[in-house]
């Protein structure tokens, strides 16, 4: 059954699809009236619901059933140095896929993208929609965060202490991450660094140090990004789950 995308406060009263969702049924799955499609909310709500109405703008719903569904634990976050081209989409698809909670672009000294401050909102935009589609062919009930592109100096002034921490590192002293994952007890959040092509800098990778993230060692291998990416979502889920 298709899934749609229907915003938590079109659940009540008179539930409708709007916007690109609207279009996305009509136009392109060419729903009709009578047909029933899936639909869920982002925050774990899923259902069913019939279609009533049709127009450009607006998919007007029955909603038949509703249930909610448990977010997988712990809530993983990933801080991943932008790469070249559309490497990024993948790895948003991929990490939907894993059950990633928030997905936080860097930039930092060594990667070969670069943001100007004013198209960070249309970035984060554009990739928020992948996220949601993504969503929409796995199953996934919970939509994640795609935050605004940050420097890797910033995010680190940002975060919360309290949960584990760990970055897929090439330096000398990286632990394997099996070790440290056992080490670990029943996290609510565990966060996971990764850098760009050209990795991190010595400089940054003492900013690291310094905010407590733990450096792990994923292997002999020298791994692209978003092979580093999945490789330690993984492991974090193997472990926890």
């Amino acid at each position: 059954m298709d899934r749609f995308f229907l915003m938590p406060d079109q659940w009540g009263g008179k539930p409708a699809l709007t916007g690109d969702e609207a279009h996305h049924c009509c136009r392109v799955m060419r729903k009709q009236v009578g047909d029933t499609i899936a639909i869920f909310d982002g925050w774990g709500r899923q259902g069913e619901a019939r279609i009533m109405s049709l127009s450009k703008s607006e998919v007007g719903l029955e909603i038949l059933s509703s249930k909610d569904s448990d977010a997988l634990k712990p809530q993983i976050e990933i801080a991943v140095g932008v790469p070249k081209g559309k490497t990024f989409d993948l790895i948003l698809q991929k990490a939907v896929e894993m059950g990633v909670s928030r997905i936080q672009p860097l930039m930092s000294e060594q990667g070969n993208v670069r943001f100007k401050e004013s198209e960070g909102n249309a970035k984060r935009e554009k990739w928020q929609r992948v996220v949601l589609e993504a969503c929409k062919q796995c199953g996934q009930n919970y939509l994640p965060e795609v935050a605004v592109p940050l420097s890797l100096g910033n995010y680190l002034k940002e975060l919360q202490p309290g949960f584990p921490k760990f970055v897929g590192a090439l330096t000398p002293g990286a632990q394997g991450f099996r070790t440290l994952l056992e080490e670990v007890s029943d996290p609510g959040r565990v966060v996971l660094l990764i850098g760009p092509e050209g990795d991190f800098s010595a400089h940054e990778y003492e900013q690291i140090s310094a905010a407590d993230f733990a450096p792990v060692n994923l292997g002999e291998l020298v791994l692209r990004t978003e092979t580093a990416v999945f490789l330690m979502v993984a492991a974090v889920r193997y472990q926890f789950q």
